[in-house]
């Protein structure tokens, strides 16, 4: 349920950079209203001029749903990293075509499962060889296409990479990809007030990335963690079917059709994260591009978390290892904390062997003695090194055990995003 930074470039060819440029400028151009500041106080309705039909106002978190097949295209990497090769089932009458035509180079009334691999020009689909490093698969019906035990909606993008593996890059509009991504980063037995707050959060991030994207790349964000997570419409783990989005997910995205955050007319980057442990991190401490509003702001809401508060135990030789690898430190007399875990910046570390000193942070420790956030204490014990943190995750912007403890608190969606992110405006992209 923890929340990235999404940076990537591009893997291959031609991408969709000029029209998501275009895009970003039109999105900008929308945030022209600020609205009242109450705190209960619904979105202001903003006309955008993006390249789809207006749907219905959205007036409240309680609107009937609307249609989610009219919004923005947002292209998805299901594949971080890229594999060797990739099983691909197709359910259903489907065409293959170069990606960005409407040519097709094959079709078929279904596609029982098989291997995506590169070749030395392109690539080979069971045992069709195609001569181009990029294919699309486009169904005659959604959701058909299953990736890797995923099915997905719209269509599917599969490139050669320059390294010779193969990467998936799903293509559906905004607001269906949404409904997968409340369910696959919040429980669905949270409150709905919760879930339409990671509703909204989830679009505003997704918009931001696609405009940010590099222009040379094939996808806006990927499917994993490091942007936000992604499971399609059904994914089997350990042999069982699991449904990757649900009645309520949809209704989650539907009442909050198109709202989003902004700061001064523009949309920012609304990372989130799983239980900030009673006070979130100031933005800037975590990541470099974070809006002024995303400031560190008290929480006691997430108390429920199995997480908010947490101890662990290191073994002070392989303390030492992990995070000195360059041995130089030759071994560890004091630990010394100068700053953290409060106040809503991350813990900061000297560490000290009589001679010599190296300063730490505790991201850098985090990542590298596997603790779950960057806020703790440290102890040193005979043979350890005794951990006590709080929350999961960086812990910078929404808190989603805190937006579950606030929706029991009988706070709207509204109010909680603006608990989280103090300073944003709400508005409403009529697409």
């Amino acid at each position: 349920m923890t929340h990235r930074s999404n940076r990537h470039s591009g893997e291959g060819g031609k991408s969709l950079g000029v029209w998501l440029a275009l895009t970003a400028l039109m999105i900008c151009a929308a945030f022209v209203f600020k609205v009242d500041s109450r705190n209960d106080t619904p979105p202001m309705q903003v006309k955008s001029p993006l390249p789809t039909r207006p749907v219905k106002k959205v007036k409240s978190v309680e609107s009937p749903p609307v249609d989610l097949s009219v919004s923005p295209l947002i292209r998805v990497n299901v594949t971080p990293g890229g594999s060797d090769s990739l099983n691909l089932e197709i359910r259903g009458p489907y065409s293959i075509r170069l990606v960005g035509s409407s040519k097709e180079l094959s079709k078929g009334t279904e596609l029982k499962t098989v291997k995506v691999q590169s070749t030395a020009t392109g690539l080979k689909l069971g045992k069709s060889t195609f001569s181009t490093t990029r294919l699309e698969i486009v169904p005659g019906k959604s959701p058909a296409v299953r990736i890797n035990d995923h099915l997905y909606r719209g269509t599917v993008r599969l490139f050669r990479r320059t390294d010779g593996q193969v990467s998936a890059v799903n293509v559906l509009p905004l607001e269906e990809y949404l409904a997968s991504v409340v369910d696959s980063e919040m429980p669905a037995a949270f409150p709905p007030a919760a879930r339409q707050a990671q509703a909204i959060v989830s679009r505003t991030y997704a918009l931001y990335q696609m405009a940010h994207a590099d222009p040379a790349a094939v996808f806006d964000l990927y499917s994993s963690q490091r942007s936000q997570k992604y499971l399609g419409v059904e994914y089997t783990d350990s042999g069982r079917r699991l449904a990757g989005e649900s009645e309520s997910s949809r209704k989650a995205v539907a009442d909050t059709r198109g709202v989003v955050c902004a700061h001064r007319g523009q949309l920012f980057s609304t990372y989130y994260s799983a239980t900030c442990g009673g006070q979130t991190t100031t933005g800037t401490e975590i990541f470099p591009d974070a809006a002024p509003v995303i400031k560190s702001v008290p929480c006691d809401w997430c108390r429920d978390s199995e997480y908010f508060r947490w101890t662990a135990q290191v073994e002070r030789r392989d303390f030492l290892k992990k995070t000195q690898p360059t041995g130089s430190l030759s071994t560890l007399t004091s630990i010394q904390q100068t700053a953290g875990p409060g106040g809503g910046v991350i813990s900061r570390f000297r560490l000290t062997d009589g001679k010599k000193s190296a300063d730490v942070t505790g991201v850098q420790l985090r990542d590298q003695l596997a603790l779950r956030s960057p806020h703790f204490t440290l102890t040193m014990q005979k043979d350890q090194i005794h951990a006590a943190g709080r929350g999961h995750g960086h812990g910078v912007g929404l808190c989603q055990w805190g937006a579950r403890g606030q929706a029991q608190a009988g706070k709207t969606a509204y109010e909680i995003v603006r608990h989280y992110y103090p300073g944003a405006e709400l508005v409403v992209i009529d697409y």
